[in-house]
């Protein structure tokens, strides 16, 4: 009887054994495949079509990133396709993606897709028409980091859209 037992106590230990090691090899294998980076996982940027490249302006290579200054924009009256330069400066770390918003309503009449570094966008088309006069407006410049598409530091530049 104290034989039995015995091999009945032996054979539920080698089972306990090879379930934890079969547990273990199976946590494993699992944490293994969630910290490798799937092709699938890449990061892809929306980048925006209409954006070209222009030329650079500054000699000095640049620290952090640039923001570009709009203290006004002048488009044409009664028209929604329109001639702008929005910008992202050569060398910057980042992707942009402008939105324009009317300071006075919060509606937005603009946004594009990402814009590469040393890209612009010249021609867009609102959302609807402006009749002439000068509307307070915020160009928010929202950034994505090159490599993962992680949000950076952005910036909402306060402009006037001069509407001729």
């Amino acid at each position: 009887m104290k034989n039995n037992r015995r091999k009945i106590g032996i054979g539920i230990a080698v089972c306990a054994c090879i379930l934890l090691i079969g547990a273990g090899l199976y946590l494993m294998r699992n944490n293994k495949q969630e910290t490798q980076e799937s092709p699938d996982s890449a990061f892809v940027p929306d980048l925006d079509p209409d954006a070209s490249t222009q030329e650079a302006k500054e000699s000095d290579p640049p620290e952090g990133i640039r923001i570009p200054g709009y203290p006004s924009i002048t488009i044409p009256a009664d028209t929604k396709d329109v001639t702008v330069n929005l910008m992202n400066p050569e060398g910057n770390p980042c992707y942009f993606t402008f939105t324009l918003v009317l300071k006075d309503t919060d509606e937005t009449i603009y946004q594009s897709k990402m814009v590469e570094p040393g890209k612009a966008i010249t021609q867009i088309t609102l959302s609807k028409e402006l009749s002439a006069g000068e509307y307070p407006a915020i160009l928010k410049i929202s950034t994505a980091a090159l490599d993962d598409g992680r949000a950076m530091n952005g910036a909402n530049v306060e402009t006037v859209l001069k509407v001729q």
